[in-house]
């Protein structure tokens, strides 16, 4: 039974006031004409009071305290038109300040009509005309709040003060909001923001490094011509690619099965590296990253291995490990109870952590169930050690303390549920009573090893006594699927994983929301999740200005987005010995716990940022190294231990081209690796050291350029 609790947060809660639809279907051609006025931000920390300058005259005064003092610029900007004729079907904002008080101190806006009308009936205000104008939101809850082309303006107020107020505060980043506003009342959308093209274009590179392992300028290219929406619903819609299906090989490696670097090579030459490692897989996978056209699934397959972990270091049959991977990878859009119920029946998963040939209590030979698998499913594969609620944050009890999900007694009912279960029949060989290791196939029930009688499960949940194998197991899968966590603590992680390491709790909620129920009221649809996910007002928008928001690229997604920037071919050889010396050799974490935990708090911060633990002084050289040989190597050839290796090559003529011209192709490795966002002073930096370069040596010069964008902080941390 969950305990009564209230809420642990440290920041309030903010509930919109209007539907959370927001525009998906952002295409270059959205909008033809470009906004013409750019509203900017300003902060007065001693009014502690947010003022917004519409004009760049107003903005200039602000700057050079000609105004009025102690106003500094937040870094927050968004569009508007200046004159109604720029924009047909637009709607005046009206501006207003208090009588008796200087104006920029206590000067608001609004776009509502109603609005707009009482205040200028209070004797208390001055209305001071109409500075530009914007589109209205919808309020259907039929139709997105802002159309195609325009993005939301969120506007809050301080708690205990009638809106809109003079402390009112309007910003185009909910994450901001949520982050930067404590105290505040979020009173939900109330202008349409017209965007730039450029700001569409941002968007769209930020969306394929978040749904990709990589913006290229093909895939840049088709966005703008499908619209956001529609190219992540391609990508839900696409097939996996499939990992080529190795062989199953005994358990022991046969003496006969070595290395022999005898040339020619030929398919069997390295039968011991190929069969009982992981490095075929490995370089498929990189492969496969760069270049197959199911970019979304292969990051989200990818996202789930590293929750649901089994690893090389225990699990070293490629046959094994690719039957894995594929299974994640085929399930990725799926429903997270058959994810769940598929990755308990793995052999790999049995094996690793020891569900295979686990058998029910022995009390003449003291032999107990095995818990390992019944743990980790519970702390870490679905509703982890913590109650929380709906957006993630933890419940805690009359005490203030938190409340454990589950305790002894139900790790031992789910561990007496997975007794009985046995590796695959090897294809041609007698069933034994417990098999021997072999992955290809679903584990096998064993009645015999079973224990039927009843257990306790989780949140008062049980299993009665004498259920068939398979329905007990179903029951338990059922158990842990409905509880109220897997929602929130699923949805929170997968974010981690394609966006932000420290999602806001409204974030995490309005995925968790979609987990609990997609739009037929379905529990568990991924895809409906990783939709809502790349979808959601925290993940879209050209730019994020919380200073926490963001990720560092872990290393499969550095490798993999610096290789699709240069186009590359590759056999993935050359990739794959990359990853390891970062701190993540590929599917082999080093403990079920992954490669770093999903609550690693970035030090020095109070943010999340997960990757950042496996981010030391020799990982970051190695990346260093890394981006050295890829940008500077002559070239990467074929290895020659590798039957059939083609090598890796790199495309650097889009970059060369522009070699005699070096802001432009300073500009364009900022586009299309950063989405705009290098700071000028990075960009000044490159700029000089391309110049250092000879004019006559232009690929010298794009490789110098290419080396130091990578390298630099502002591409390591993707936001």
């Amino acid at each position: 039974m969950r305990i009564p609790a209230v809420r642990k947060t440290s920041a309030p809660m903010f509930v919109l006031a209007v539907p959370l639809i927001f525009v998906t279907a952002i295409a270059a051609d959205a909008r033809a004409a470009e906004p013409t006025a750019t509203i900017v931000e300003f902060q007065n920390s001693k009014l502690e009071r947010y003022l917004i300058a519409t004009s760049p005259a107003e903005a200039a005064a602000l700057d050079a305290g000609a105004a009025a003092a102690n106003w500094k610029r937040t870094g927050v900007e968004w569009s508007a038109w200046a004159r109604a004729t720029d924009m047909p079907g637009t709607i005046p904002v009206c501006r207003f300040s208090v009588r008796g008080q200087p104006a920029l101190d206590s000067r608001f806006h609004t776009a509502s009509v109603d609005e707009c009308e009482r205040a200028k009936l209070d004797p208390d205000l001055t209305f001071e005309g109409t500075p530009f104008w914007i589109g209205a939101p919808s309020f259907s809850a039929t139709t997105p709040l802002c159309g195609a082309g325009t993005t939301p303006v969120y506007r809050s107020h301080v708690a205990g003060t009638a809106a809109p107020g003079v402390n009112a505060r309007l910003v185009t980043d909910l994450t901001l909001h949520v982050k930067m506003a404590p105290g505040s009342v979020l009173d939900g959308v109330v202008m349409c923001s017209p965007l730039s093209s450029g700001q569409i274009d941002a968007d769209i590179i930020r969306l394929l490094e978040q749904a990709t392992w990589g913006p290229t300028d093909a895939s840049i290219a088709h966005v703008q011509e499908r619209g956001v929406a529609a190219f992540v619903d391609e990508q839900l819609a696409l097939p996996s690619t499939r990992y080529s299906e190795f062989a199953p090989v005994p358990n022991k490696r046969p003496d006969s099965c070595i290395d022999d670097r005898t040339l020619p090579l030929t398919a069997t030459s390295y039968c011991a590296r190929d069969n009982y490692s992981l490095f075929q897989l490995q370089r498929e996978f990189f492969r496969n990253a760069i270049v197959a056209p199911d970019q979304l699934r292969q990051r989200v397959a990818f996202a789930l291995s590293e929750i649901l972990v089994t690893s090389g270091t225990d699990i070293n049959k490629v046959y094994a490990m690719q039957r894995y991977q594929q299974l994640l990878a085929d399930l990725a859009f799926g429903n997270f109870l058959t994810v769940l119920t598929e990755v308990t029946l793995s052999p790999a998963m049995g094996n690793y952590l020891d569900m295979a040939n686990n058998v029910k209590a022995n009390p003449a030979t003291g032999i107990e169930p095995n818990e390992n698998y019944a743990r980790e499913l519970m702390q870490l594969f679905s509703i982890g050690t913590v109650e929380l609620a709906i957006d993630g944050t933890p419940l805690i009890d009359p005490l203030g303390k938190p409340i454990a999900t589950y305790d002894q007694d139900e790790i031992e009912g789910f561990a007496h549920v997975f007794t009985g279960w046995t590796y695959p029949t090897v294809p041609g060989a007698t069933s034994r009573p417990l098999n021997p290791q072999y992955y290809a196939g679903r584990m096998e029930e064993r009645s015999a090893f079973h224990d039927y009688d009843a257990k306790t499960l989780i949140d008062g949940a049980g299993a009665p006594a004498s259920l068939p194998m398979r329905d007990d197991l179903a029951n338990a899968m059922r158990a842990v699927f409905m509880h109220p966590n897997t929602g929130p603590f699923i949805s929170k992680q997968l974010i981690q994983k394609l966006v932000t390491g420290d999602p806001t709790p409204g974030y995490v909620g309005r995925v968790a929301r979609v987990f609990n129920a997609n739009a037929t009221g379905a529990r568990g649809d991924l895809k409906a999740v990783v939709r809502a996910i790349l979808l959601d007002p925290e993940a879209r928008g050209a730019t994020k200005l919380d200073p926490g928001y963001g990720k560092l690229r872990e290393p499969a997604q550095f490798v993999a987005g610096t290789a699709r920037a240069l186009n590359a071919a590759t056999d993935g050889v050359f990739f794959r010995a990359q990853t390891g010396a970062m701190g993540q050799p590929i599917y082999t974490a080093p403990s079920v716990f992954n490669y770093y935990p999903p609550d690693y708090v970035v030090p020095g911060t109070t943010a999340l940022g997960p990757e950042f633990a496996i981010q030391n002084t020799s990982t970051a050289l190695a990346r260093a190294n890394y981006a050295n040989t890829l940008a500077f190597a002559a070239a990467i050839a074929p290895d020659p231990n590798v039957y059939g290796a083609t090598g890796t090559q790199l495309d650097w003529s889009p970059w060369t081209a522009l070699a005699g011209n070096p802001s432009a192709l300073v500009d364009r490795l900022d586009r299309l690796l950063a989405h705009g966002t290098l700071s000028s002073a990075a960009k000044g930096a490159i700029v000089t050291a391309v110049v250092a370069v000879p004019a006559t040596d232009p690929l010298a010069r794009a490789r110098t350029a290419f080396y130091l964008a990578i390298t630099s902080s502002q591409y390591q941390v993707e936001r």
